[in-house]
C-alpha cells in the first residue's frame, strides 16, 4: 500500500513539474511574438519612410526629364 501512495506522489510530483514547464515555455514563446511584433512594426515604418523617399525621387527624375 505504500508503494500504490508512493507511486501516486510520484506520478503527482511529474504532472505538476511538467504544467510548470508548459506555463514557463508558453510565457517565453508570448514574449518571443512579441518581440516579432515589435520588430515588423519598424519594418513597416521604415518601408513606408523609403516609399516616400522613392516616391519622390521618381518625381523629381520624371520632372528633370520633362525640362530637358
Amino acid at each position: 500500500m505504500a508503494v500504490e501512495i508512493g507511486g501516486f506522489v510520484c506520478l503527482a510530483a511529474l504532472l505538476v513539474g511538467l504544467f510548470a514547464r508548459l506555463r514557463q515555455d508558453i510565457a517565453r514563446l508570448g514574449e518571443r511574438v512579441s518581440a516579432l511584433e515589435r520588430g515588423q512594426t519598424e519594418l513597416r515604418e521604415r518601408m513606408a519612410k523609403l516609399e516616400g523617399l522613392l516616391e519622390g525621387l521618381r518625381e523629381a527624375v520624371t520632372r528633370r526629364s520633362r525640362a530637358a
